[in-house]
């Protein structure tokens, strides 16, 4: 009988003391192979137990555990769960004494996510922020090690609708970015995205559309001219262009973004159908 098909106080009985640390080991490893999220749980959970069972616990084994089931937790939906164990994983990093400072800051960079998963916008600031200290003691300005935690701020002080303060961290990490190419094009895609959505939310619909044709630019040297990924793009500068009231070409936008999706397998229909809906509000309003 398989591990994974016994009865988990079987298991327990059958094997010696000894044996519960490699017991432990292939719990979290079977955690590590599931596809299916509630066994991960179920199988990380495990080995925390019987890692804490038994003396001495191996800590560097319960650390990876506590972030992996936090993680899977997290693509659950699970947040609060998430939450606690992101938590036990910092907790425990900050009893060494010789922990490095970088696994600190991204753990407060994690349970940061989780406060904004959470819409807790302000516990997501101080995290972030919180990493972001740690980190600049630790690396040069333009260290790529920043970009995640600039982009996270970016995003929350978006949220929050701090418009200038989201401009500020995404544009840093968009300096960062455009040293480091081309590793980094897919970040540089996402960060043009995200400060074209800014622009469009303060009504500055030039440099959001400028934006996003830098982004599209950058993406078309990554994948071939009819890809459904380029479709977004399209659409996002349809919208800039409705924003400027260049109604023609914003239709000729839209109408590139559904070809796209239209001619490609995948499931698109929903986007589609929103599209669609886009296409036809910008039609009345050409022929008004």
């Amino acid at each position: 009988m398989s591990i994974n098909e016994c009865d988990y106080q079987t298991l327990l009985e059958r094997v010696d003391n000894g044996d519960l640390d490699e017991l432990a080991i292939v719990y979290h490893q079977l955690g590590c192979q599931s596809k299916n999220l509630n066994r991960a749980v179920t199988f990380y959970k495990r080995s925390i137990e019987i890692n804490l069972s038994y003396r001495p616990t191996d800590f560097q084994l319960l650390l990876a555990t506590y972030n992996n089931i936090a993680d899977t937790l997290k693509q659950r939906g699970d947040y609060k769960d998430a939450l606690k164990y992101y938590q036990q994983a910092l907790n425990l990093n900050l009893r060494d004494l010789q922990v490095d400072h970088m696994k600190i800051a991204n753990h407060h960079n994690h349970i940061g996510e989780i406060f904004k998963h959470q819409k807790q916008y302000q516990q997501a600031e101080e995290c972030f922020q919180y990493a972001l200290n740690i980190q600049s003691k630790h690396v040069p300005f333009n260290d790529p090690i920043l970009i995640r935690t600039y982009h996270h701020l970016g995003s929350i002080y978006r949220l929050m609708k701090n418009y200038p303060l989201a401009f500020e961290y995404y544009e840093k990490a968009l300096e960062i970015l455009e040293v480091h190419l081309p590793v980094q094009y897919s970040l540089l895609i996402h960060t043009y995205n995200q400060i074209g959505l800014i622009y469009c939310l303060t009504k500055n619909y030039t440099a959001a559309f400028s934006c996003q044709k830098k982004a599209l630019e950058i993406q078309e040297k990554l994948v071939y001219d009819d890809h459904p990924s380029l479709a977004i793009r399209y659409f996002n500068m349809a919208i800039a262009l409705e924003g400027l009231r260049r109604y023609d070409q914003a239709l000729e936008h839209i109408k590139k973004a559904l070809d796209l999706l239209r001619n490609t397998i995948g499931k698109h229909q929903r986007k589609i159908k929103s599209y669609e809906k886009y296409y036809h509000k910008l039609r009345e309003k050409v022929e008004q």
